[in-house]
C-alpha cells in the first residue's frame, strides 16, 4: 500500500507539472494559431476558452485568479464588482511580451474562460468582453451576466 501512495504522490498534475518556456507557448498562440485559425481566430478561441472553462471548472473568484496565474496566462485582479458584472484586469510579464511580438494579439481565449467560470459560479449566461490598454501592458474583461437567462 505504501507503494500506491508514492505513485499517487508523483503523479504530475496542474499545480506540479513541468513549466514551459514563454517562448514555446508564444510560438504557438501568436504564431501557429493565428495562421491556422484565420480571420476567425477570435471567435474560436473565445469557443476554446468556453470549452477550456468547462474541462477546469472553478468554484471562486480566487480560484479563477490562481488558475490564471498556473496556466502562465498572467496575473489577474478583480477591478470592480458589481451584481450583473466583473472587471477583471490581467498584467504581467507574458502580456507585455505578447504585445511586443504580435501588435494583433487578442485575449479571446482568456475572455471565454472567464465567461465560463462566471456562468459556472452563478448559474446564469455570461458573455466577457476585452478592452486593451497596450501602451500600459494591460487587459480589462469585463464579464456580464444575464441574471434572469439562468442555465
Amino acid at each position: 500500500m505504501a507503494k500506491e501512495e508514492k505513485i499517487e504522490e508523483n503523479a504530475p498534475s496542474i499545480e506540479n507539472g513541468p513549466l514551459i518556456p514563454a517562448f514555446g507557448y508564444e510560438l504557438i498562440r501568436e504564431f501557429l494559431l493565428d495562421d491556422l485559425l484565420g480571420k476567425e481566430g477570435p471567435q474560436l478561441l473565445y469557443w476554446a476558452g468556453k470549452q477550456l472553462g468547462r474541462r477546469f471548472p472553478l468554484s471562486t473568484i480566487d480560484e479563477t485568479i490562481a488558475f490564471f496565474r498556473d496556466a502562465g496566462w498572467g496575473n489577474l485582479r478583480v477591478v470592480k464588482e458589481s451584481n450583473d458584472e466583473v472587471k477583471w484586469e490581467l498584467s504581467g510579464e507574458l502580456i507585455q511580451r505578447r504585445y511586443a511580438i504580435n501588435e494583433h494579439a487578442n485575449f479571446q481565449l482568456e475572455a471565454g474562460f472567464l465567461a465560463f467560470q462566471l456562468e459556472n459560479m452563478k448559474k446564469v449566461v455570461s458573455e466577457a468582453y476585452e478592452e486593451q490598454k497596450k501602451r500600459a501592458n494591460i487587459v480589462y474583461f469585463t464579464v456580464k451576466t444575464d441574471n434572469k437567462d439562468f442555465l
